[in-house]
């Protein structure tokens, strides 16, 4: 976790953290974790995401021998974005959702937990975004496990992170970069 602090930028940042420790032998079989009940809508963004990034390929071919229907295209897919955060906004959170700080980067998070976790523990990691209705899936690492007085400080590695992921958590923090950097701006 020491080296991965000087790879990534990290922020502060509100999340729905919930995990659960996986035995070795579940060791990453699939992308990303089954671990946890989700409604349909929770990895809507993610896989639009993916989407996303295959058509924004074809686009720029395609927006040089045809401007027009390229950005007819490119309205399109604006007008499902917006229809897809309605529908997630309102199924994603859920009702009873409990928020917390956490530090996060593209490579993990840190963030207080009531006990302590086994270093190297294995875990899925399910985060959940408020303000961006925002789901992830994910497998993780414990890396560090400092006892506090009130519990534990326990840092985690993601692991085999699909790169819709990476690109979903990279572009939350450039936008938190922004709007901190807007807001010292202004102050």
């Amino acid at each position: 976790m020491e080296s991965e602090r000087r790879q990534f930028y990290r922020i502060d940042h509100p999340v729905a953290l919930e995990f659960t420790i996986i035995p070795e032998p579940d060791n990453l079989d699939s992308l990303q974790p089954s671990h946890f009940k989700v409604s349909p809508y929770f990895m809507l963004q993610s896989q639009l995401q993916e989407l996303d990034q295959e058509a924004t390929t074809k686009l720029n071919q395609l927006g040089r021998s045809m401007p027009i229907l390229t950005s007819y295209l490119q309205l399109m897919s604006k007008k499902i974005d917006l229809i897809a955060q309605t529908l997630s906004a309102n199924q994603l959170m859920g009702d009873e959702i409990k928020t917390e700080i956490v530090n996060l980067s593209e490579g993990g998070l840190s963030f207080h937990n009531q006990r302590t976790i086994e270093l190297n523990s294995l875990m899925a990691v399910k985060l959940v975004f408020p303000e961006g209705e925002m789901g992830l899936l994910l497998y993780a690492r414990v890396q560090r496990c400092t006892p506090a007085s009130d519990g534990a400080e326990i840092g985690i590695e993601f692991l085999k992170m699909p790169e819709s992921c990476r690109m979903q958590l990279a572009r939350l923090i450039i936008e938190t970069q922004a709007k901190e950097r807007k807001q010292y701006l202004n102050d």
